[in-house]
C-alpha cells in the first residue's frame, strides 16, 4: 500500500542512540481499503518476511565486512584480521547463494554471523585506540546494531537444527 493512502499514519519515532542518521517510524493503518489487485500471494510472514531477514542479514553483514576490510587496509590493521574478514564474506557469498529454505543454509548462516560478531569485537578495539577518529567514534556509538534482533536469528538457527535432527 501506498504511505500517503487514506487510513495510512506514519507517526515518526525519536532517533535511536546508534545510527540516529536512519529515520523511524510507527505506522498506524485505520480503515485502510485494499483492492485485491494490490495483495500479494502468500502468506506475508512465511512468503516475505522470514526470506527477507535471511537476505537481510547475509547482505548487511558482508556490507559491514566489507566496509570493515576497507577501513583495515587502510588503516593498516593486523593482516590476519584482514585475511578474516575477506573469509567471511567469502563464506556470506556462498551462503547467499544456498537455498534459503534450506536448514543448512541457516546454520551455516549462524555460523557466520557468530565469526562475523567476533571480527566486529576485535575491529571495536581497534576502533577504540583512535577515539577522536569521527569514524571510530560513529563505529563505537553504533555497534549496539549488531544485536538487534538477535532472539530471532537464535530462534531461526534453533529450528534449522532441529529440522536436520530430525
Amino acid at each position: 500500500m501506498r504511505a500517503d493512502q487514506p487510513g495510512v499514519t506514519i507517526v515518526p519515532m525519536p532517533e535511536t542512540a546508534f545510527v540516529p542518521e536512519v529515520p523511524h517510524a510507527r505506522i498506524q493503518l485505520q480503515d485502510v481499503a485494499i483492492d485485491a489487485a494490490s495483495l500479494l500471494p502468500g502468506d506475508g510472514y512465511d512468503t516475505y518476511v522470514k526470506p527477507f531477514r535471511t537476505l537481510e542479514d547475509i547482505h548487511v553483514t558482508a556490507a559491514v565486512l566489507a566496509y570493515l576490510l576497507r577501513e583495515a587496509r587502510a588503516r593498516g590493521w593486523p593482516a590476519d584480521l584482514r585475511e578474516r574478514l575477506a573469509a567471511g564474506l567469502s563464506t556470506l557469498a556462498m551462503v547467499a547463494q544456498s537455498h534459503r529454505d534450506a536448514p543448512t543454509t541457516h546454520v551455516a548462516l549462524a555460523g557466520a554471523l557468530h565469526w562475523a560478531a567476533a571480527l566486529y569485537d576485535e575491529a571495536g578495539a581497534l576502533w577504540a585506540t583512535t577515539p577522536e577518529d569521527p569514524a571510530s567514534r560513529r563505529w563505537l556509538r553504533d555497534a549496539p546494531l549488531f544485536s538487534v534482533a538477535a532472539s530471532a536469528r537464535q530462534q531461526r538457527a534453533a529450528r534449522a537444527w532441529e529440522q536436520l535432527q530430525a
